[in-house]
């Protein structure tokens, strides 16, 4: 899913309805955020240890540099 988004006053984001039923982000829910060398991740909190596979997916998303900014094209509003 490639979806533009707004950060608001206060660094506010609203999540796609999609997106919070899909990865469990129920209201209050907190978020942890992970840098990588390209943006960032928001991971839910809950009482569930890291899947095995999450942990692996962000080291992977932690190794790839800038050539994976290619993988999501944007457009340029100024012009």
């Amino acid at each position: 899913m490639l979806e533009t988004l707004t950060v608001e006053e206060g660094g506010k984001v609203a999540l796609p309805d999609e997106v919070q039923i899909r990865y469990g982000f129920a209201p209050n829910t907190p978020v942890r955020i992970i840098e990588t060398q390209s943006g960032v991740l928001l991971i839910p909190l809950t009482d569930e240890p890291m899947s095995e596979a999450l942990k692996a997916e962000i080291e992977e998303w932690q190794t790839l540099g800038a050539e994976s900014m290619e993988m999501f094209p944007f457009e340029d509003e100024q012009g």
